[in-house]
């Protein structure tokens, strides 16, 4: 069961550690902030295109 919640959360944060790893930037000195930022930008614009997939 742990290591499907791990799996879960590695994905969910994917796109913010691509991004770190691509500008050479490690977690540990950004401390999430960009990280998070990017990951907002992405899951948010997803689930944006899915709300008006189907009420728009």
């Amino acid at each position: 069961m742990k290591a499907i919640l791990n799996m879960f959360a590695e994905g969910f944060l994917m796109p913010g550690t691509v991004v770190l790893n691509k500008i050479g930037v490690s977690v540990e000195d950004d401390g999430g902030i960009l990280r998070s930022f990017i990951n907002m930008c992405v899951w948010g614009t997803a689930l944006l295109l899915l709300a008006l997939s189907f009420y728009g």
